[in-house]
């Protein structure tokens, strides 16, 4: 957690616009910050009263959009069209199911189900 205190802050925020206008996050403001290495063009409101904290955070990345095609056998399927004998995928590594959003938890229904499939599948041969 990192801390500052009110004068740190506000010397570190440049900023323009009217900082009396209430904040609405379903309407741009305008309220920005000028002179950042990455600026700020909305919802710059006014941090006034200290102490300020910050935690530090991380994204994580659920699956990718691309990858490997399958067909309904969970069998991987090479550049020409075909299934190549042997291979099967699931999960992550699988591309072609969502496009643009995905619902959620669908991520987990598709390696479940992929996954008990190119299992049953991969046994069988």
């Amino acid at each position: 957690m990192l801390n500052w205190s009110d004068g740190e802050f506000q010397s570190e925020r440049p900023r323009h616009g009217d900082d009396d206008l209430a904040f609405n996050p379903n309407i741009k403001d305008g309220k920005g910050t000028t002179g950042l290495e990455v600026p700020k063009s909305n919802w710059a409101t006014k941090l006034d009263t200290p102490p300020y904290s910050a935690y530090a955070v991380t994204c994580g990345i659920t699956f990718t959009f691309g990858g490997l095609r399958i067909d309904e056998q969970a069998q991987v399927i090479a550049h020409g069209g075909a299934p190549i004998p042997g291979l099967y995928a699931a999960g992550e590594l699988v591309g072609g199911l969502f496009y643009h959003n995905y619902p959620g938890g669908s991520g987990l229904t598709a390696g479940t189900v992929f996954g008990r499939i190119a299992g049953e599948n991969s046994t069988s041969e």
